[in-house]
């Protein structure tokens, strides 16, 4: 049974590695013939069986969710829907809501998926409620870079269909309660009483895993100290609840002994158990960790009803696979595989012979969970938290014993009637979560929380594993001496260019511009990316992560090409964590420059050589600056020269400052090979004359997939493919990296193309024909 169950869920994981989705007759037909062989050496072929199916439900479950997906031909077309709100609607930071539903027709036709829709009124819709709404949905899509946080793989993984925002919406009320509609009862009454409370949202995630009021800055220090785990109900609250209820209702049963002697006291004490446990999932939404464990509770439980025994690591390898089977995409949550791999790593570093005291194995398991644990948060969150062990240790314990009963003491008390004694318990736990806020701040106040790291790819986080493996092994201390070779190919310095190679990387940052360009000893920024929200940019999460993935944690120049936010943005979280030597251009808004970093403003006529490279800054110079109508026509323009070739960043320059440039350089010092195109293909700029004085061979965009400004523009587009430039967007193909070798050769990588993931690639290529299909389209009187 053993190897069948490790047979199968490996087959469900293998999902996860796949550049393209095979055809599921080509797994279906290896296991019928696995099958067929078990006669010959039953455990083997039947475990290979148990592989291939397996794997074939999760390439057929993948293969649907990817063609449910939004046709094309329906994005950014105003929809008539009726469906059904799912899940616990949640506030956005812009003042509305967001909110999962479920589409039973569109435009009167009958209808699947799941949309994940953001709306500008005020008023939440209740859960469970039957709405009627006009929508403009899109396709799942996010940024597509080397690193940084996967959304399409996240959205994936939630079974979302189409993203949109609610045009008009009109709800009837439920007809019957539900578990959700519970949930969003408990967060209005626990604001009503205690309005102006951030902690609020923390016990609030606590008792029902609604953590759509955890504050910004309260979030922050947890994700700094490592204890962001704990504001998702896990495991082992489920369990604790479930034990406490066994243990009250056997005490009670002992009341009357008559009754051991018509039933054994276990069996009704157990089956209550499984049903707080479930109750308490329900509650918490069946969040990855609570099905995990609510699968586990069942198991041992109908296991020991039945009087048989069945070892840990297959009570384990059967709530993978349930867990899997049920939702084969939920592979791609970062939450399955941090939940499975600590109960994993419980499993393995449990002290069995019990020789460490209480308080000391307490504190060997913790610090080995986070240190077996280190691979998988460096993968998925591009950080570490050195200080999480010892901030684990009071959080733990502190949220486990002392903030969640007290949470589910209210929450029982307020659903029995008796509001008083729930204020009083709610109260208590306000107080706590206040002073667990208190002791993260001061962590997270610490040098070594919150460290920036990136894994150089998949081999990348190969060598870890295989380092963490060798330190923690118990077969002798002479292997942990292998553990800082495992380690050199992480600390040792990123492949670096020679000679006069040159890279440049459009970095995919929707609706902005960052480039970087790397020679053999020099690296530059060209812009940041936007600004993504009150508390996010695109420097957090997409230029950094490409940044440190690179192994590039100094830069010789930042250059702000001029003011706009969708330029500027990410600027504070870049020189947060990365060393720059020299500042040009505009000054970065609303942020603190680094003491002693010089920064001067771009002006025509700057220029200095990088390993064979020339940059030279064209534009502006200051009566262009004083006479420019916009901050766009103050944008810096940036030509790179080298091995033959012309590389030419324009920023947001406008016709008129391209008119000005042309005038006084001419039309021959604009000749360049590439072209990073201006204003992301806006209609106001690459005017006739402008391209036809720079002669690109390849035009590179930076543009927000289907973004309002319908970047870029159909006009745009027509002039280069009149001229017969290659070009590549952004939006259609995620980061672009054009390299440069020795000998002058060019090469262009499109990472949705390179990057191996078979959702991104599916993405890709409907994205690249509408885009292409856009070029027959005339312009909408958009302001481009």
């Amino acid at each position: 049974m053993g190897a069948s169950l490790a047979a199968a869920a490996n087959g469900l994981l293998l999902l996860t590695v796949l550049p393209v989705l095979p055809p599921v007759w080509l797994p279906l037909s290896l296991a019928v013939g696995c099958l067929l062989l078990a006669w010959w050496r039953r455990r083997f072929w039947r475990a290979a069986a148990c592989l291939f199916l397996a794997f074939a439900w999760s390439v057929h479950v993948a293969a649907s969710a990817l063609a449910a997906r939004l046709p094309v031909a329906s994005e950014g077309v105003t929809l008539r829907s009726t469906g059904i709100i799912e899940g616990l609607p949640e506030l956005s930071p812009s003042q509305g809501s967001r909110f999962r539903f479920r589409p039973r027709t569109v435009q009167d036709q009958p209808a699947q998926g799941r949309w994940q829709l953001f709306s500008a009124g005020a008023e939440l819709p209740v859960p469970g409620s039957e709405c009627d709404l006009q929508v403009r949905l899109k396709r799942p899509h996010g940024a597509a870079n080397p690193a940084g946080f996967d959304f399409e793989s996240w959205l994936l993984s939630e079974g979302v269909t189409a993203t949109g925002t609610v045009i008009a919406i009109t709800c009837r009320p439920p007809g019957n309660g539900s578990m959700d509609g519970l949930r969003l009862q408990v967060r209005e009454a626990m604001s009503r009483r205690f309005p102006e409370r951030p902690e609020v949202g923390v016990l609030l995630a606590l008792i029902t895993g609604d953590r759509s009021l955890v504050n910004a800055s309260s979030w922050a220090d947890y994700a700094a100290t490592g204890v962001v785990h704990l504001m998702a109900i896990s495991g082992l609250h489920v369990m604790m609840l479930a034990g406490v209820a066994g243990a009250l209702l056997l005490r009670l049963l002992r009341l009357w002994p008559r009754l051991a002697l018509w039933k054994p006291l276990q069996s009704p004490v157990l089956i209550a158990s499984l049903c707080v446990a479930i109750l308490y999932s329900m509650l918490a939404g069946f969040s990855v960790p609570t099905e995990r464990t609510l699968v586990m509770v069942a198991v041992t439980v109908l296991v020991t009803l039945t009087g048989r025994r069945m070892p840990p690591f297959h009570v384990l390898l059967l709530a993978m696979v349930v867990v899997l089977g049920s939702s084969p995409l939920a592979v791609h949550a970062a939450g399955f595989w941090l939940s499975f791999g600590a109960v994993t790593v419980l499993m393995l570093a449990g002290d069995a012979d019990g020789e460490l005291p209480g308080w000391r194995q307490v504190i060997h398991l913790q610090f080995l969970v986070t240190l077996m644990l280190l691979p998988l948060s460096l993968w998925f969150f591009d950080r570490v938290s050195w200080v999480s062990p010892f901030a684990n240790l009071i959080a733990v314990p502190l949220v486990t014993f002392g903030i969640v009963p007290l949470g589910l003491a209210g929450f029982l008390t307020w659903l029995a009637g008796w509001e008083g004694a729930a204020g009083w318990c709610w109260e208590g736990g306000l107080r706590l979560v206040g002073l667990l806020d208190a002791l993260m701040t001061q962590f997270a106040a610490w040098p070594a929380a919150n460290v920036a790291f990136s894994l150089p790819g998949a081999g990348g986080l190969l060598w870890l594993v295989l380092a963490v493996a060798a330190l923690i092994q118990p077969v002798t201390w002479r292997l942990r001496l292998l553990a800082p070779l495992f380690l050199l190919p992480l600390v040792a310095p990123a492949p670096a260019l020679v000679g006069a190679e040159l890279r440049m990387t459009v970095i995919d940052v929707g609706q902005g511009l960052s480039v970087l360009v790397e020679t053999a000893h020099h690296r530059l920024v060209y812009d940041t990316g936007p600004a993504l929200g009150p508390h996010a940019d695109a420097g957090e999460r997409h230029v950094v992560p490409v940044l440190l993935q690179r192994g590039i944690r100094h830069l010789d120049t930042l250059m702000l090409s001029h003011g706009d936010l969708d330029h500027t943005g990410g600027a504070a979280s870049l020189l947060s964590v990365i060393r720059v030597d020299k500042g040009l251009g505009a000054a970065p808004p609303m942020t603190a420059l680094p003491s002693g970093l010089p920064w001067r403003p771009c002006a025509a006529g700057q220029s200095w050589q990088w390993d064979g490279w020339h940059f030279a800054v064209l534009y502006p110079e200051s009566g262009e600056r004083e006479s420019a109508r916009n901050d766009n026509d103050r944008s810096c323009v940036l030509m790179i020269e080298g091995q033959g070739l012309r590389l030419l960043l324009p920023g947001d320059l406008e016709k008129p400052g391209e008119d000005a440039l042309l005038a006084r350089v001419g039309p021959e010092a604009l000749r360049a090979d590439v072209l990073v195109v201006g204003h992301h293909g806006s209609r106001t700029s690459t005017s006739p004359a402008f391209l036809a004085a720079v002669r690109p061979r390849w035009a590179l965009v930076s543009a927000g997939y289907r973004n309002a400004f319908r970047h870029p523009s159909a006009q745009v587009i027509r002039r280069l493919v009149a001229a017969g430039v290659i070009s590549r967007n952004t939006a259609s193909d995620g980061a672009l990296t054009l390299a440069v070798d020795s000998a002058g050769n060019v090469s262009l990588e499109r990472w949705r193309t390179a990057s191996g993931h078979y959702w991104q690639a599916d993405d890709a290529s409907a994205v690249f024909a509408d885009w292409h299909a856009s070029r027959e389209l005339g312009d909408r009187g958009v302001n481009r």
